[in-house]
């Protein structure tokens, strides 16, 4: 049995790591003077809109940011779905 729950673990790890590998999440954010945003696009964030725009429910842990974001553009992150398996993607911040 604990044989088998690895095993559908990982086929489900890999179907969804498949599923937004290479693709972009869009996070629209406001900014202030030059450009710097309130606040900051946390990992949170990012499970979130990752399971809104793609159907993939991913736990905020397993999302891993160089650090926090804080202004517009393209950044790439990676989540580790499981062992061994991780996809990459990036984050475009846009302004609202």
């Amino acid at each position: 049995a604990k044989e088998y729950k690895i095993k559908t673990e990982t086929d489900q790890a890999r179907k969804n790591a498949e599923a937004v590998s290479g693709k972009t999440v869009k996070i629209y954010a406001k900014a202030g003077q030059g450009g710097k945003l309130f606040g900051s696009v946390t990992a949170k964030e990012l499970a979130e809109e990752i399971g809104r725009q793609f159907g993939v429910q991913v736990d905020k842990r397993k999302v891993v940011l160089e650090s926090d974001i804080k202004s517009y553009g393209t950044f790439p992150f990676e989540i580790k779905f499981y062992n061994g398996i991780t996809a990459s993607l990036s984050v475009a911040v846009c302004e609202e």
